[in-house]
């Protein structure tokens, strides 16, 4: 099984999470509730993507953002995720 970092680097070319990403992650994985108010660019999305990645079963994203929506997406298929 992968870990966090592991996926990181791998789909995301990158050696370390930015703070507080990996405590949200951690948290996650945990089954803790998480609730994250971060700013645009500060990678909410590695927040989710990475845990759903890690778990089994189907990550749901609920947001008003379609356009971001549809962008990750492609993102990630381009990266060769499903």
């Amino acid at each position: 099984m992968n870990s966090a970092r592991e996926l990181l680097q791998k789909y995301w070319n990158h050696e370390s999470f930015r703070e507080p990403q990996e405590e949200i992650i951690n948290a996650v994985l945990a089954k803790n509730d998480v609730v994250t108010l971060l700013p645009t660019g500060a990678g909410k999305s590695v927040c989710f993507q990475i845990p759903a990645l890690l778990k089994e079963g189907v990550c749901i994203v609920i947001s008003p953002l379609i356009a971001l929506m549809e962008d990750q997406v492609e993102n990630l298929q381009k990266k060769g995720m499903k």
